[in-house]
């Protein structure tokens, strides 16, 4: 296929960087001998308009996001060589990312860039880096230690890169809780609360929320800051019950909140918190969603003047538990941000049904309900397992919202295609990873298989009674081969579908192993037993091992190398408990023992399904699966 080649026509000085680099990512060639494209810099809240009339083009934007989508849609367009018009309605001021880089992947500058660049061609102009502790501060070396925190050169780096393409890059810092990881350390007991929560009203807290809100003012162009204030459950619980006794956490956080936000607007700055601790400081249940809560005008006096509120919401599949979170909201004097998710915190790989379910309906609310700002999150929550770029397909949901009264399924699947450089439709798969026939959550979506069956022990078997009688086995024989085939369509191809298809190959042979071995166990088959002891466990560490590998390789090549001990760690204890498997096994043959006493035991589900009803549900932490006895 010819290189499409383009002159442009009419370049603002703004937009002449992120011209070149929106026209790389997507493989344009920008030349004095192409094609003449037309630049109309139009009013803020006109339409975004492409044409061509078999000539030359015209693009008509009111801001820089706008022409580099439009650049995009130009280079689909131009395939079928006929005349066209597009016009597009955006939908939204500001349509943006939270890339979480606190759960132990913190993405590289080099990859951040490149998530800058795929984001443009979408249309999108705001990002956030979540950093609970993974940036550096004067006089905290503790802070973010051995973490990958980002440098303050790396971070006007990648706010400059951001810049150029459009993009407002808000620092996303927190100045209350979610703060463990450097909690932990003993040079910051002078802070602490309780293991995750800052002790509020002290003047050292205040000092050290002073310089983290000085460094992100220094660094970054943008005059907006996320301070974070959410999920601060233990707040006045800890050392600050000791030391003051017992306060109402409802105004711990309002004085807390005022001094924080006295000292952001110090600099310059105006704040945005998430919402959720007024609504669970009001709620009797303490419940985010609690659809009883209502605010009058002495709640909204508490939300400080110029502080945005952030209405976070990922779980919800009705449009209308999103209108009136909405105007729950607006009872606290302001119209919210609002934050979705893209599911990719549930393991080993991203869920697109629930994310799509979740974001259409929220989106939809939020344009009827006169919301301006949207932004998605997503979280790695329990050691990111998942795999960065597979966030992309969520972040084309955001974008194709952002431009549509209403969201066309089949504009987006060719503008995934066009902006990612994968389908659709093979995205889609990834998620087939937790997709077993026969296994539903109460939510009736799927759970997240692959993660509690890769990491649960084959001697304990925790998890068996969830896949009895289900071929999980060739299910995941059957993912190995299309994964494969997947990941042999390219480069980028390839860092999304080749440890898919490892965790298939291991799950293939592991999955339903526990299950196999307790059964030969239970009927005395000792010849299967050996047989399994000498040729399947043995086989199946060298697919583990060749999973690690490949694991490793894309993490080094997407995130800095810290935090990727903790997998090692994982895996490491995988193939250890495997070799004890086997040793255990051919010391029973050998009778240098007369039972195998975990195999022994009655296997019972994880859940309490059988007294409660309940089906299949999410297991996302590690500890837990891997046994049933204390790893913390």
């Amino acid at each position: 296929m010819t290189q499409l080649e383009l002159r442009f026509a009419g370049v603002l000085d703004e937009v002449r960087r992120g011209i070149e680099l929106v026209c790389s990512e997507i493989g344009v060639k920008v030349s004095d001998s192409g094609m003449e494209v037309e630049l109309i810099r139009s009013s803020t809240n006109s339409d975004l308009i492409v044409e061509y009339d078999g000539v030359q083009a015209m693009i008509s934007y009111a801001s820089p996001h706008h022409l580099y989508r439009a650049i995009g849609l130009l280079a689909e367009a131009m395939k079928t060589g006929e005349r066209f018009e597009l016009s597009e309605q955006p939908q939204f001021d500001t349509v943006g990312f939270m890339l979480d880089c606190s759960r132990n992947a913190v993405p590289t500058v080099g990859s951040v860039k490149e998530l800058l660049r795929r984001m443009a061609v979408m249309g999108m102009n705001m990002v956030m880096l979540y950093t609970e502790d993974t940036y550096a501060v004067e006089k905290e070396p503790y802070f973010g230690y051995m973490r990958g925190r980002y440098s303050s050169e790396e971070l006007k780096e990648l706010d400059t890169y951001a810049a150029s393409l459009g993009i407002e890059m808000v620092p996303c810092i927190q100045t209350l809780a979610h703060l463990d990881t450097f909690l932990k350390w003993e040079s910051a007991s002078r802070l602490r609360d309780s293991q995750d929560v800052l002790l509020v009203g002290n003047d050292a807290t205040y000092e050290f929320i002073d310089r983290l809100v000085s460094e992100a003012s220094r660094t970054f162009r943008s005059r907006r800051i996320h301070i974070g204030m959410d999920e601060a459950g233990n707040l006045g619980r800890g050392r600050s019950l000791d030391l003051n006794g017992y306060k109402e956490p409802a105004a711990l956080m309002d004085a807390h909140l005022a001094k924080v936000a006295e000292i952001v607007e110090s600099y310059g700055l105006q704040p945005m918190i998430w919402s959720d601790m007024y609504f669970r400081n009001a709620s009797a249940t303490h419940d985010y969603y609690d659809t009883e809560v209502s605010f009058d005008a002495r709640d909204a006096a508490r939300v400080p003047s110029g502080t945005q509120l952030v209405y976070w919401d990922y779980y919800h599949y009705e449009q209308k538990v999103y209108e009136s979170m909405i105007s729950k909201h607006r009872q606290l004097g302001t119209t919210p941000l609002f934050a979705g998710g893209i599911w990719t915190w549930l393991g080993m790989c991203t869920h697109y049904e629930r994310t799509f379910k979740c974001t259409n309906a929220a989106l939809q609310a939020c344009k009827q309900e006169g919301v301006r700002e949207v932004f998605a999150t997503a979280w790695g929550d329990n050691g990111a397992e998942n795999n960065l770029w597979t966030v992309l397909p969520g972040l084309q949901l955001f974008a194709e919202h952002a431009y549509a009264k209403q969201w066309d399924e089949a504009k987006y699947r060719s503008r995934t295609a066009l902006c990612t450089g994968i389908p659709y439709e093979d995205f889609a798969t990834i998620e087939r990873l937790d997709d077993v026939p026969g296994l539903l959550t109460k939510q009736r979506d799927i759970s997240n298989t692959s993660k509690y069956l890769l990491w649960q022990d084959v001697l304990l078997g925790l998890f068996d009674k969830h896949i009895e009688g289900l071929d999980v086995s060739t299910h995941y024989r059957n993912l190995k081969e299309r994964y494969t085939e997947l990941a042999a369509n390219g480069p980028q191809a390839k860092r999304i579908f080749e440890v898919p298809a490892r965790i298939s190959a291991v799950l293939s042979s592991k999955a339903d192993l526990g299950i196999r071995l307790k059964k030969l166990y239970d009927a005395g088959n000792r010849p299967a037993l050996e047989t399994m002891a000498r040729t399947e466990l043995p086989t199946l560490l060298l697919q583990i091992d060749e999973l690690r590998i490949a694991h490793r390789q894309q993490w080094m090549s997407t995130n800095k190398p810290f935090g990727w001990e903790v997998l090692d760690l994982r895996y490491g204890g995988l193939t250890a408990r495997i070799k004890t498997a086997k040793d255990r096994i051919e010391d029973f043959l050998s009778e240098k023992i007369a039972h195998i006493e975990e195999l022994e035991e009655e296997r019972l589900f994880f859940d309490d399904r059988e007294h409660s009803g309940t089906q299949t549900d999410y297991y996302t932490t590690y500890h837990l699966i891997a046994s049933p006895n204390k790893v913390t």
